[in-house]
């Protein structure tokens, strides 16, 4: 088949090699630079884990944490650090109680540690004497900017054409720039609601930022689970990256951004209290596609040909970029339906 994909991030990106490596012809649609820093998908880190509050996601991990350790195989690069997860927060921490709840289901194995445990055996790492803390080994980040190049590199030697700073333009009979094909699957993170006409799929600006700590580097990836969910990685190179899971500001992804200076405030504090970090090596914006209740969404085109999309989103979706590329590849080929994926399935799609 002769199938176009629309954007080249994280979900674009396996969709190509996938559908390449299947012997499909595959044209890839970026209406930016390779590389850029305008959607969901840029940078040098997203965290994986299998410490979820939701039990239906930590079972799909099941399922994802083989694929990337395929695609590490198949471009020979170390995609997936692991580090494990430190969660913490009060006693009464729904979030806490119910990541350990799901842990225990799923019956993997944790740690239960206090605040003097936690500095000790992570470089001085603070929680408050009041605080409670699990540490689950299953759990790291990728390397994010190399995942995509990793999928774009093995789809193109796979015989897929990438055409960088070129908008894909659609028309119901199937065609893109007025080339015809036989299916497309449209990948394009926050422009996905002006594309499928979703309206629950929200784009909002998210500020983290990279500190100078005097503590250990390799610490484990982390996340605070008070209401304003901080969260943080060890400094693999650029400093200590600190972000937080708390909804920004509802943007237009074609228009400029302003900063957050709030929001950078915040995350300087907690880089301060959970670090002792005092000084900024440099803050970032990204964009969160934002669902209800956090979920995934795909869907279909009424289209005259196999249209579908996907939008891994909500802030937590890089590390399943992989698995919802291979859903596009099997909803091409008809081995999949959208119908088998209920929780995803956005309100209007066949």
């Amino acid at each position: 088949m002769k199938v176009a994909i629309i954007g080249a991030g994280a979900v674009g990106s396996a969709a190509a090699r996938f559908l390449a490596k299947s012997g499909n012809q595959v044209v890839v649609f970026e209406q930016f630079e390779r590389g850029h820093a305008k959607g969901s998908s840029h940078g040098s880190s997203r965290i994986i884990r299998k410490a979820y509050v939701d039990r239906f996601y930590s079972e799909l991990m099941d399922d994802v944490f083989p694929l990337w350790r395929d695609l590490e195989q198949q471009c020979n690069e170390k995609l997936y650090v692991e580090t494990g997860i430190l969660v913490f927060g009060q006693p009464d921490s729904r979030y806490l109680h119910s990541t350990r709840d799901t842990l225990l289901q799923q019956r993997a194995a944790y740690d239960n540690l206090g605040h003097i445990d936690v500095a000790r055996r992570f470089g001085g790492f603070h929680i408050d004497p009041d605080e409670e803390a699990i540490f689950q080994q299953d759990a790291g980040f990728l390397r994010a900017d190399r995942c995509i190049e990793a999928n774009l590199n093995i789809a193109s030697a796979a015989g897929a054409e990438l055409r960088f700073n070129t908008r894909a333009v659609l028309s119901d009979d199937g065609s893109i720039n007025g080339d015809k094909y036989d299916a497309m699957a449209i990948c394009a993170g926050p422009w996905t609601a002006s594309v499928t006409g979703i309206e629950d799929l929200i784009p909002r600006l998210q500020t983290f930022a990279y500190f100078d700590a005097p503590m250990e580097r390799d610490i484990p990836v982390w996340i605070d689970g008070s209401e304003n969910h901080f969260y943080g990685f060890p400094d693999y190179g650029a400093g200590f990256k600190v972000g937080r899971h708390l909804y920004g500001p509802v943007i237009d992804p074609d228009e400029d951004r302003l900063s957050d200076d709030e929001a950078l405030s915040q995350i300087a504090a907690e880089a301060r209290r959970r670090l002792g970090a005092d000084v900024t090596l440099e803050s970032v914006q990204c964009v969160y596609t934002v669902a209800p209740n956090e979920d995934f969404r795909i869907g279909a085109l009424p289209a005259d040909i196999p249209a579908f999309w996907a939008s891994p989103c909500s802030g937590h979706g890089f590390k399943f970029s992989i698995w919802f590329g291979k859903l596009m590849c099997d909803l091409i080929e008809g081995t999949e339906s959208i119908e088998d994926w209920p929780r995803f399935l956005a309100t209007g799609s066949k």
